[in-house]
């Protein structure tokens, strides 16, 4: 008997994550949406990527897992110690890189509150409406999803981290962790596309770290694979809820809209729809399915 996915989740704000968010955005070249962030900000921003730099860090995989655990303490040493370590490895993290780079995100953690003295209290109100939102038509999306992928690939639990809406709108998935980040806007950033359906397609996402699903497509991949793949998948789901609907539109417009990072003389709205035209038709094995649609975009 096919039982109906469902996802417990923990709602949860926090300074710091909020906090990485905006620099790691920062870093990746997105344009302020929050005035009230200035130069202070930029600077701090601009001295954790010199250092980060400085030490020949990775910066793309140190940038992502400290987002990845930026929820889970407050305390900033102890979160750059962990993503160093998730990093370059335990024996190459020095505790003089931990303090110089805990001290560059004290800097930003100071500027934010400089900028944004009553975040966490806005944050508080702003993640009330997605929250109500997601509780009437969250499940039902799920169970959407579940029907016409694979119901194993709705976790049992996942944590959602609002944080403040430093880009206007996004979010990130992080398989490691069990855990999204979404930007706690109140209106829809794109029409037709309800940010409660962004975050079905983040949370979505996780579950793909398993076996069953990954093993066919190298681990550096996997997170750009999972994004793609779920992107015709929720609006697809969507449809059954009344929230969106699956057209060369709304993936064409998702794809920027939702950060997702392909390369832009690619027609990767076209390949999706195809790519998962095939899947309705033959419905293969989710990881089956995700491999191929990893070779369609390698081509």
């Amino acid at each position: 008997m096919y039982e109906r996915p469902s996802m417990e989740l923990e709602w949860v704000t926090n300074h710091l994550a909020s906090c990485c968010h905006a620099a790691e955005g920062i870093a990746r070249g997105l344009p302020l949406a929050d005035s009230r962030l200035g130069e202070p900000f930029a600077d701090a921003v601009r001295a954790l990527r010199q250092e980060i730099s400085l030490l020949q860090v990775p910066s793309r995989l140190f940038w992502s897992n400290l987002l990845a655990y930026s929820h889970q303490t407050d305390d900033r040493q102890s979160l750059v110690r962990t993503t160093l370590r998730k990093t370059i490895g335990i024996e190459s993290t020095s505790e003089a890189s931990v303090i110089t780079l805990g001290n560059c995100l004290r800097d930003v953690e100071a500027a934010v509150r400089q900028g944004l003295p009553q975040m966490l209290d806005d944050l508080a109100h702003r993640v009330r409406p997605l929250q109500e939102h997601w509780e009437a038509r969250g499940p039902g999306l799920l169970f959407a999803l579940g029907r016409l992928t694979d119901e194993r690939l709705v976790a049992e639990r996942a944590t959602v981290v609002a944080v403040h809406p430093m880009f206007g709108g996004g979010g990130s998935a992080s398989l490691a962790t069990n855990a999204v980040r979404i930007e706690a806007v109140l209106t829809n950033v794109v029409d037709g596309l309800p940010e409660v359906v962004r975050l079905g397609w983040l949370l979505a996402q996780l579950n793909h770290e398993l076996p069953i699903f990954s093993d066919r497509v190298h681990g550096s991949r996997l997170p750009l694979i999972a994004q793609l793949a779920m992107l015709p998948a929720i609006l697809q789901a969507s449809e059954s809820v009344e929230l969106s609907q699956l057209t060369p539109f709304t993936i064409a417009v998702a794809l920027p809209a939702w950060q997702i990072e392909v390369a832009a003389d690619k027609d990767i709205a076209a390949t999706l729809l195809a790519w998962w035209n095939t899947y309705l038709d033959t419905k293969p094995a989710w990881d089956i399915a995700l491999a191929a649609l990893d070779q369609m975009v390698g081509e």
